[in-house]
């Protein structure tokens, strides 16, 4: 049997992260060597993003059995294209939060703005890709799940603490992600297996969170040229995430529900 290091998905696995790693780094130690940022501040942004997408290389290369194909259940041997726009999505999260604190004291708003929006962006494209190309796997499944997550969290603590975003609107918002991840833990506990799936207005939910993140980010420009219409673009968007969340408590209940039926009627 080929050692896991030895396999092109291994080296398919470290480039694509590498790579992105390197772009983004190179990229954001330019960008900030222009604002301003200081010496300290971009080393830890260095050390940061090297620790993270080391990271990242462990994680897929522990979990490479899930690079399968669904339905066909071929195993890649490279990551495909619609992983790598996902890997992307999740690649992206040091420097969108390192941007997000400059803000504070620099003027980064033609930089994050633009940084936002093509992150968003990747998680209307990996989807289109997967399904187009038939590329749909196990691996971007979770990936998809976990960088919506780990995106919409970094960004609301980031905003929340630098006041672009109203402490009621993140409670909903991040008690929307983790009521989704503890319902999905109590299903792994008692199916022994579970697979994520998006409902509608799980789908809507994200995409107007996301929406919302890349309007407040204009706040970066002008403090006070949004006030008027924020307020209410807030708290539309935190009545679809409320939505949301009754809609994925009532999916939960049918699920627990179901399963004790099944065992109610077992012989």
């Amino acid at each position: 049997m080929e050692a896991p290091f030895k396999t092109p998905l291994f080296a398919s696995i470290v480039t694509t992260a590498a790579t992105y790693g390197v772009i983004e780094g190179a990229a954001f130690e330019v960008a900030g060597a222009a604002v301003g940022f200081g010496i300290p501040f971009l080393s830890i942004y260095l050390l940061t993003q090297i620790i993270f997408h080391l990271a990242i290389i462990v994680f897929l290369v522990l979990a490479s059995d899930l690079f399968v194909v669904v339905g066909s259940e071929e195993r890649l041997t490279r990551v495909n294209i619609a992983n790598k726009v996902t890997l992307l999505r999740i690649s992206m999260l040091p420097s969108i939060l390192f941007l997000i604190i400059a803000g504070k004291n620099f003027a980064v708003g033609p930089i994050l703005l633009p940084v936002l929006v093509l992150t968003f962006m990747t998680d209307l494209i990996d989807g289109k890709l997967s399904r187009s190309r038939n590329q749909v796997t196990y691996m971007g499944k979770v990936l998809d799940s976990v960088s919506d997550y780990a995106l919409l969290i970094v960004v609301a603590i980031a905003y929340v603490v630098y006041r672009l975003l109203p402490p009621w609107l993140f409670i909903v918002i991040v008690f929307r992600l983790f009521f989704q991840g503890f319902g999905m833990l109590g299903l792994l506990i008692k199916n022994r297996k579970v697979e994520p799936k998006a409902s509608l207005f799980g789908k809507v939910a994200i995409a107007t969170t996301m929406v919302l993140f890349a309007i407040e980010a204009f706040r970066l420009f002008s403090p006070f040229g949004l006030r008027g219409i924020l307020p209410y673009l807030e708290y539309a968007a935190g009545g679809v995430v409320g939505l949301s969340v009754l809609d994925k408590g009532w999916f939960f209940f049918r699920q627990f529900a179901s399963r004790s039926k099944d065992v109610l009627s077992q012989p």
